[in-house]
């Protein structure tokens, strides 16, 4: 959600387009907990401030994550 990005200690990084492939890092974590399509550009996730602002593809502790046959 995009005031989840927007909040105190929040940063975004670099601007980028609608359907843009993104990683998502907790405050102070140094790997991604989170992959993800932004649904709308960075300009207009601080700008609106509302809604959805990136659609999850993979995550910690997904189908994909626990699927330890590459591991």
């Amino acid at each position: 959600m995009c005031p989840g990005l927007t909040s105190p200690g929040a940063t975004l990084h670099d601007e980028v387009d609608a359907e843009s492939p993104v990683a998502i890092y907790a405050e102070g974590k140094e790997h991604a907990m989170a992959v993800g399509l932004t649904k709308m550009s960075t300009k207009d996730i601080k700008e609106i401030n509302k809604g959805i602002a990136v659609e999850n593809v993979h995550y910690l502790n997904d189908g994909l994550w626990k699927n330890n046959k590459f591991v």
